[in-house]
């Protein structure tokens, strides 16, 4: 199974990487204890934007200047909903382990991360332009809809594991306490620090959930990689 960025996409996001993590033999069932290390990367979003207004701020402005020039108007990026959620004091539910870790290493880098089980993809994964009529199940939901021609999507075949980027997962390929591969993703758009963050989110899968992981940056230089 290949992971693939449509190379448009880079063209056309100039500044545009993907950091991809394949994680094998995950042990997702454990119980970890992250929350004093969480608890100091929430605090230094709320110090820090105490006196910022987000829209403002340059990664939160790059993502919604992204999703306009694609059509997307009111879809707002999952760091946005990060960040706006610890600053205005609302808990970060825990998911499962995976998730837990790659949401407090996505608010300390301030990069979008979300995760894909395995298991359950059969086709190569594509960031790509929607067709329009590609299918996709939101998180928490059984109903099925069609995303937007030129929606920017992760699919695999004809079914949307990923939409607008990062703004929401699917339900049939969501990361679950039985999960053991998977693939996580962060997204790039500006010069941020794509590889410490994707170095910190392995080492800390590795660590506390006792799985290999392997990793690479898929650029306009590098599209594609074997998974």
């Amino acid at each position: 199974m290949k992971f693939k960025v449509n190379k448009e996409l880079f063209n056309n996001y100039k500044n545009l990487e993907i950091g991809i993590i394949v994680c094998h033999g995950l042990n997702n069932n454990k119980e970890i204890d992250i929350t004093n290390e969480f608890n100091q990367v929430k605090q230094s979003i709320k110090d820090k934007f105490s006196n910022i207004t987000l829209a403002e701020y340059e990664i939160i402005s790059k993502w919604r200047e992204i999703y306009k020039s694609f059509g997307e108007k009111k879809a707002r990026s999952s760091i946005e909903a990060l960040i706006r959620r610890t600053v205005n004091g609302k808990e970060i539910p825990n998911i499962n382990p995976i998730v837990d870790i790659y949401n407090m290493i996505s608010l300390k880098y301030e990069l979008p991360v979300g995760g894909e089980d395995l298991s359950k993809i059969h086709e190569d994964i594509e960031l790509t332009y929607a067709k329009g009529t590609e299918e996709f199940v939101e998180l928490g939901s059984t109903e099925k809809e069609i995303v937007n021609e030129n929606e920017i999507v992760y699919k695999s075949g004809n079914n949307v594991l990923c939409r607008n980027f990062n703004y929401r997962e699917s339900d049939i390929t969501k990361l679950t306490n039985e999960t053991k591969d998977c693939v996580l993703v962060i997204e790039n758009v500006l010069d941020g620090k794509l590889k410490e963050a994707q170095e910190e989110l392995s080492s800390l899968v590795e660590k506390y959930l006792d799985c290999k992981t392997k990793t690479i940056i898929l650029n306009k230089d590098n599209s594609e990689i074997e998974i």
